[in-house]
């Protein structure tokens, strides 16, 4: 090559962000080739027609067609925009481009008419931590998925089919990213053909059955540029005219051959792939593992640079240690470097044809001004009522970027779903429309889910519980959800939960709980005393009539019933067993609009709830208690304010035993120990403080403190305000996926200190 500029080459160590990734891509590789090697069938040719791809495009026929290959690098890519900067201050044309996985990021959008100084301010200023996370804020989540809080279970990534346990195909979906896609290509998206984009276009994806490149250039341009970022393992394959794609790297890391099959005459290649690392003997299992897996992206980089001829050139920036492929913090610095790489080219490039007359970068006449109608292709178990609703995009309007994301993404935080997106096409009536596409997650619709509880004061008193569930979602088109739930360790369990919405709104349902509980209740005299220690073990039904406020609340009405017995376990071994039978019916209604359950840090929840027992449902209790429970925070910053109130009263009668309000901990009374307090009567109000140290996928990790002004009693002639305790508390805390994580320190007016551990949900 007379004309390769290289802007150097660096020398390789492991990056710890990547090792993980490339362990996972390894592992990926070995499934693709066991599947190629048990009948897959051989690949397909890539799609592309030699010559007819790259015309020169200021209509200049006397010069050469010049074609650019960006290749893959995760954030070392962003590096590729101070080259095509460079491009354009020369004034060499690009008559066609391809792209792998950041490469396809970059290359699409160029190709779609993207300005420059727009993709640079998008990759400096994208939120990148919130672009890699799937969710959506608490408070946009449907009222039943905001109650999963309360179960303490997470959904493991595993389901339970009829050929066993099958594991999520990836951790993310990439949702979120590609709504990002979506909206920066909403102009061309009407626009099938990628030769027909302002500038011809392929990107490359990887045949996870064959290992083999495939050339995206029809279709969805947002679809494709995502297909072709499917880090394995990371990433959620995509499922594009029936092959299954991962991130193209692995086959062709930098797709000159592409450019070169598109028509191109001479080719600008940029390589900002990651060097293999320097070993030594002494390389741990995880290091030679993530070698190995470098070699594919290096040795085909090689291969195909090898090829590249004499009017061609290289650009390969020095990014060395100092970017690493998940380092999108230091987008700047990568443009930076991208910049002076260009600038170490510039006489090989400038050397290069100049452009004749520069063609607008436009996109083509007719892009989509409005959705005419809404076609859904639902590929779930859902009615498709159920989907429209959600989605809800309404017809004959400018499309709405924004809305289509949050919409896609509301229905894809369901739980259920591997992918909710969305296209806009044009069908052969001229008509714009807009096409959403729903696929449910391959190993439902049985999915596990498990939550870990322990709680320890380091001065003795401890407990712990494992609890496993088995739930089925979608068990109707409605979106009816089945549970079984098994609690093993210092309260176990055994549940079985039903739910079942009448409409596709879900505003109407029903909901049965069966089960059976062991729970410990601390009893008090009328002292205030604490006489014994009862082990309560009782079986209940319960049945409800709900209705749901959009997203936010719920009001219902219910019969319970339960049954059993609880016997001394510490305390005087005279004293009585007692029966728990008690049958009642019950109201309630409740708003929800917490950021986080147990860290909150802005929004509201509260609950008012009415309970009576019916003899006509059976049980000797007699009783009737109301409640009410508030909740509220603010932010300022980092920083954010708690307020709330507990009040809860036995209005007449008694309350059973295993029914009575257990107190301890931070929230109920931080300076008692967990369970340390009961009582048929507790009242509390608290003000809380919070400072947010970091956030994870909307997971908060703070440290705050607490002050509480309450307590409980057994006869409500003694519920005054006057006997209340003073408690507080300092406690760092954060709210994980199985549950709150809290190390803290309580102390209550007149005792000692309380030191206390806590990961999960309290039972």
């Amino acid at each position: 090559m007379d004309k390769v500029a290289a802007a150097g080459r660096r020398k390789g160590r492991i990056v710890q962000r990547g090792a993980a990734a490339r362990w996972l891509l390894a592992a990926c590789m070995a499934l693709a080739g066991t599947a190629a090697a048990a009948g897959a069938p051989d690949p397909a040719a890539p799609v592309a027609t030699p010559g007819t791809s790259c015309p020169q495009r200021d209509g200049d026929t006397s010069r050469p067609r010049i074609g650019l290959a960006l290749g893959g690098g995760g954030a070392r890519g962003v590096a590729h925009l101070g080259v095509l900067r460079k491009l354009e201050e020369l004034g060499v044309p690009v008559d066609c481009i391809a792209g792998t996985s950041m490469g396809s990021l970059v290359g699409g959008l160029y190709a779609a008419g993207v300005p420059l100084e727009e993709m640079e301010q998008l990759v400096l200023e994208a939120d990148w931590k919130q672009l890699f996370d799937d969710s959506i804020p608490r408070r946009e989540r449907s009222y039943r998925r905001k109650q999963d809080d309360r179960e303490g279970l997470a959904t493991i990534g595993l389901g339970l089919g009829p050929r066993g346990v099958r594991l999520a195909p990836g951790v993310l979906q990439g949702a979120r990213i590609l709504s990002l896609f979506e909206r920066k290509t909403l102009h061309v998206a009407a626009v099938r053909d990628f030769d027909e984009l302002p500038i011809p276009f392929r990107a490359i994806g990887t045949d996870l059955n064959t290992g083999q490149p495939v050339e995206l250039g029809s279709g969805s341009l947002a679809l494709a540029m995502r297909a072709s970022m499917s880090l394995p393992g990371i990433f959620q394959p995509v499922r594009i005219d029936g092959r299954v794609l991962v991130d193209g790297g692995i086959a062709e890391q930098v797709p000159i051959d592409t450019v070169r099959r598109m028509g191109a005459d001479v080719v600008i290649a940029v390589d900002v792939g990651t060097p293999l690392m320097e070993l030594g003997s002494d390389a741990s299992v995880l290091q030679v593992v993530s070698q190995l897996t470098g070699m594919l992206t290096v040795g085909n980089t090689r291969d195909s640079v090898s090829r590249l001829g004499g009017r061609d050139v290289l650009v390969v920036p020095l990014l060395g240690e100092d970017v690493a492929t998940g380092d999108f913090a230091k987008a700047a610095e990568a443009l930076r470097i991208g910049r002076e790489a260009a600038e170490a080219a510039a006489p090989a490039l400038a050397a290069l044809p100049r452009w004749r007359a520069v063609p607008p970068a436009t996109p083509p006449a007719g892009g989509p001004a409005g959705g005419g109608y809404v076609r859904l292709e639902n590929e779930s178990r859902y009615d498709d009522q159920v989907l429209t609703e959600i989605v809800d995009i309404p017809l004959g309007r400018p499309l709405d970027a924004d809305h289509l994301e949050r919409a896609t993404l509301r229905a894809y935080n369901e739980g259920t779903f591997a992918s909710v997106t969305y296209e806009v096409e044009r069908n052969d009536e001229g008509l714009t429309g807009v096409v959403v596409r729903a696929r449910e997650k391959p190993q439902g619709p049985n999915y596990l889910q498990a939550g870990f509880r322990t709680a320890t004061d380091f001065s003795g008193t401890s407990e712990s519980s494992l609890r496993l569930a088995l739930l089925r979602s979608p068990a109707t088109p409605y979106g009816a959800e089945a549970r079984v739930l098994l609690g093993l360790g210092s309260e176990p369990e055994l549940q079985g939960e039903y739910y079942h919405p009448f409409d596709p709104q879900a505003r109407w349902y029903l909901q049965t709980r069966l089960g059976a509980r062991r729970t410990t209740v601390p009893v008090f005299d009328g002292r205030g005393n604490r006489v014994a220690t009862y082990e309560a073990q009782a079986a209940s039904a319960q049945l409800g009539l709900g209705r749901t406020f959009g997203r936010y609340g719920a009001a219902e009405i219910g019969l319970e019933r339960s049954t059993g017995e609880a016997e001394v376990e510490v305390g005087d071994p005279t004293l009585p067993d007692v029966d728990l039978d008690a049958g009642s019916w019950y109201a309630q209604v409740a708003v929800d609009r917490l950021d986080s359950l147990y860290f909150p840090r802005e929004g509201h929840w509260s609950r008012l709830a009415y309970r009576r027992s019916a003899g006509w449902l059976g049980g000797d209790a007699r009783f009737e208690e109301a409640g009410l429970d508030v909740l509220a925070a603010a932010p300022f910053g980092r920083h954010a304010l708690q307020a709330g109130l507990a009040w809860h009263a036995t209005l007449s009668g008694e309350l059973p035993l295993h029914l009575r309000h257990r107190l301890g901990g931070r929230g109920r009374l931080a300076g008692f120990h967990y369970n340390e307090l009961a009582g048929q009567h507790y009242a509390m109000l608290m003000a809380g403080y919070s400072y947010q140290l970091a956030a994870l996928f909307r997971r908060s990790a703070v440290v705050g403190a607490t002050v509480e002004y309450g307590n409980a009693w057994e006869e409500r002639g003694d519920m005054r305000a006057s006997d209340g305790i003073w408690n507080g508390s300092l406690y760092l805390g954060f709210d994980s996926a199985i549950g709150p994580m809290l190390f803290g320190y309580g102390l209550r007016e007149g005792g000692e200190g309380v030191l206390f551990l806590e990961i999960g949900k309290p039972l």
